[in-house]
């Protein structure tokens, strides 16, 4: 019977982790997958409404545009993009970045909420605006005033 080799030194579970996913090539991936991720930062929401990964093999990203117009903007600022996505990951994973006419997904417009509506003001608030604004002897002021309080009482709480 052999006696099994003995580690000099217990790896923490982070380090065996982390040395499967280099002997493995995973890391590489890891840091490719997080392209998707990290995208709509990096470009921008408008062109990333416009713009937006497919692929990547070996450092070859493949991006789908929208139009043509975009396509001939997005020529321009592939050395920009490639240099800003590298930054952010950390090395060279993009080597080179092909744009292709493509349908680019839309992403999903949030709602935009409905304004709650004022609360009126009870005969009390008038009145104490009514007290507050009387000490005031410019009458553009005052008005400024009342105004600004009643606006600041009718917000809902």
């Amino acid at each position: 019977m052999t006696k099994r080799h003995r580690m000099p030194f217990p790896l923490p579970l982070s380090g065996v982790v982390q040395q499967s996913l280099t002997g493995l090539g995973l890391a590489e991936r890891l840091r490719e997958a997080e392209i998707w991720r990290i995208w709509p930062e990096v470009v921008g929401a408008p062109l990333a409404c416009r713009a937006q990964p497919l692929r990547i093999i070996n450092g070859t990203l493949t991006v789908a545009v929208s139009s043509a117009p975009w396509m001939q903007e997005l020529r321009f600022m592939t050395a920009m993009m490639k240099e800003k996505l590298n930054n952010r990951l950390g090395g060279e994973v993009i080597r080179d970045i092909v744009l292709k006419a493509g349908k680019v997904a839309t992403p999903a417009v949030e709602a935009p909420e409905e304004p709650i509506a004022a609360t009126p003001l009870t005969p009390q608030q008038q009145e104490m605006i009514e007290t507050q604004a009387a000490l005031i002897a410019d009458p553009e002021t005052r008005q400024a005033l009342v105004e600004l309080m009643q606006a600041f009482m009718a917000q809902p709480r």
